[in-house]
């Protein structure tokens, strides 16, 4: 196996360990056993269990939200605002519904405020690139005169704030994103939002 096929399985084994069992229940000699590895070939490539977590904070915080859900296909939605909002929605729940994303949602739920050397995983911390990036939709909607004059920074946090508690909802119930539960409860919150922000 290459050196570098080693390092990235350490990271995934970590992660998925890391989000079943939590950091403190989680040691390396599991992760080792799990990897089948031996311990020593784990130093070879990180330090610490804390340098794993941190690896895998890096890693996410790498993958922008904006590259993963803003297509071109969905920004040309854009003239049909409630189409758009709709079809985000939808790209956003499947991005969070993908196998790596559940387990660092996992993960960022259940060591929620814990400090794991200088790092403190939060949600906040974790919905703060999708905050900015709606606040900037709504701020070019208000612009334009396609919605009301509100505020774009509490419009932004009452849209994702609604859309991340559906996500957490069914986690550890249903996670398959066909469930037709979710998707009643999003197209019931874009034609809520929709109809509390629009220009009538």
């Amino acid at each position: 196996m290459r050196h570098s096929d080693t390092k990235q399985l350490i990271l995934d084994t970590a992660l998925e360990l890391f989000s079943k069992q939590g950091y403190a229940g989680t040691s390396i000699r599991q992760i080792a056993r799990t990897v089948d590895i031996t311990e020593s070939a784990i130093y070879n490539h990180f330090k610490s269990k804390e340098e794993i977590f941190n690896a895998i904070l890096s890693e996410f915080k790498s993958r922008t939200i904006g590259e993963k859900i803003l297509s071109d296909d969905l920004l040309n939605d854009l003239e049909f605002p409630e189409k758009f909002l709709k079809n985000f929605a939808l790209k956003l729940i499947n991005h969070w519904n993908s196998p790596e994303e559940r387990m660092f949602i996992h993960l960022v739920l259940m060591e929620q405020y814990t400090k794991i050397g200088s790092k403190e995983l939060s949600v906040t911390d974790y919905l703060n690139e999708l905050r900015s990036i709606c606040e900037m939709i709504f701020g070019e909607m208000i612009k334009f005169g396609v919605i009301k004059k509100l505020n774009a920074q509490f419009l932004a946090e009452e849209f994702t704030a609604q859309l991340f508690f559906f996500r957490t909802e069914v986690m550890h119930v249903d996670d398959s994103i066909n469930s037709k539960i979710v998707l009643d409860k999003i197209n019931r919150h874009i034609e809520f939002f929709w109809n509390a922000i629009r220009l009538n």
